[in-house]
């Protein structure tokens, strides 16, 4: 039922098994919502890098006393500040469409889900406890997904 990457050694001992708990559809997993989300981040990325050279080019052209250069990086510096409206406008566009998805979405019933605490090996080879919530098919027969349970630090 559980699959373990190959030559991995995870030392399980079972802990505490939480009550079988009916599972719900994510806006997060939705295939559209993804692709939003993840062009938010590439022209968010973008507009960084263009807030970047126009940072560059404004100050190169504050510490320029000629004026033909002057006017040059001026010209520059319009054309890069458009380019990172246009980024910014981009990721603003992505954003309010992913966010009418999540303001929209109705989960489904897509299987079960159950808590567990355990100990396992972690990434060094040290036991450590842990607690993840693992998604069951309808039927029961397969895992198809693990999620662990991060614990807010305090």
């Amino acid at each position: 039922m559980f699959e373990a990457p190959k030559n991995h050694t995870y030392g399980y001992e079972a802990g505490e098994f939480g009550k079988l708990d009916s599972a719900y559809s994510s806006y997060r997993d939705d295939s559209v919502y993804k692709v939003f989300e993840d062009s938010v981040s590439y022209y968010l990325d973008k507009g960084t890098a263009a807030f970047g050279k126009v940072a560059d080019i404004g100050y190169r052209t504050d510490s320029t006393t000629d004026k033909i250069k002057k006017e040059k990086l001026w010209k520059h510096l319009l054309a890069a500040s458009d380019s990172q409206k246009m980024y910014n406008d981009s990721a603003h566009f992505y954003s309010k469409k992913a966010q009418f998805i999540s303001d929209h979405y109705k989960p489904f019933f897509n299987g079960w889900k159950m808590n567990h605490k355990f100990r396992a090996n972690n990434n060094f080879g040290f036991q450590a406890a842990q607690q993840a919530v693992f998604y069951f098919d309808m039927q029961l027969t397969r895992v198809t997904k693990s999620e662990p349970v991060v614990k807010p630090y305090k």
